[in-house]
């Protein structure tokens, strides 16, 4: 068998924890890392749902991109939902890793993955002064295409249905395009300073978008459940892993749709 522990030291050669930002709560989050894994269940989030399914598929260990505890409760009452599902997960003796902003800043990893499926080209590193500098990315267009275009592209290749555009002109050319996954609108100054026509993100706040337009930019706000992306490369990671190191252990991938929103 093999432990919790053994694979997180595998997985950290790949995204390790110095990778990410000051006070992340990337790494352990609940349980015992030294518990031997009956089988891994990877998700983009940790919500009631999918600890039940994990119980379901008798896996013991749930590694997450968001991690499970962003904000330390106040106290245990389970009355409170979130703290209700803390004790499931105690209960079931499973334990949780969260890969956050180690994920984002690895190489390849999040942004790389979101690159590759927009479809850009020399690719590399997009240089923002800060705490986000080098985590996102940015490459070209094979084939410069109207923003509008570009747009419905990108919703097919991220697979989102919906989403926010930021801009004055939807016909300008497209050719140069920076990603960053999550909640990254901060970084669009820097993005347009690097040469991007669009920058790719999530949750952009409407003062935020008064900013962006004021500047004659682009921003495609395809919402952070983007980074849902990175459950069947984690995964894929974890399975070769697992057959060249002889682990022995079954991967299963979330399937159920962990999105808050709902565009009505």
């Amino acid at each position: 068998m093999t432990s919790a522990q053994t694979i997180i030291d595998r997985f950290e050669q790949a995204a390790p924890l110095d990778l990410a930002l000051p006070g992340d709560p990337s790494g352990w989050q609940i349980g015992d890392p030294q518990v031997e894994v009956t089988g891994v269940f990877v998700t983009l989030d940790v919500r009631p749902e999918t600890v039940a399914a994990a119980v379901a598929q008798k896996c013991n260990f749930i590694l997450a991109h968001h991690p499970a505890v962003f904000h330390a409760p106040q106290n245990l009452n389970f009355e409170d939902p979130q703290v209700a599902m803390y004790g499931d997960i105690i209960r079931h003796g499973i334990t949780v890793y969260g890969a956050h902003t180690s994920l984002d800043n690895a190489h390849p990893g999040m942004n790389d993955w979101l690159a590759t499926a927009l479809g850009l080209t020399n690719v590399g590193p997009l240089k923002v002064p800060g705490e986000h500098d080098g985590m996102g990315r940015i490459g070209n267009l094979d084939t410069p295409v109207p923003l509008s275009d570009f747009v419905q592209q990108s919703k097919a290749a991220l697979q989102v249905e919906h989403a926010r555009l930021i801009a004055r002109d939807q016909q300008r050319l497209v050719r140069r395009v920076a990603v960053l996954g999550g909640s990254g609108s901060s970084v669009y100054a820097a993005a347009q300073v690097a040469g991007a026509d669009v920058l790719v993100t999530g949750d952009v706040t409407y003062h935020t978008g008064h900013d962006i337009l004021a500047r004659d930019f682009a921003v495609l706000d395809a919402g952070h459940h983007i980074e849902r992306i990175m459950v069947p490369q984690v995964a894929s990671w974890l399975r070769d892993w697992s057959a060249t190191d002889g682990w022995g252990i079954k991967v299963v991938t979330n399937t159920i749709s962990t999105d808050p929103f709902t565009f009505v």
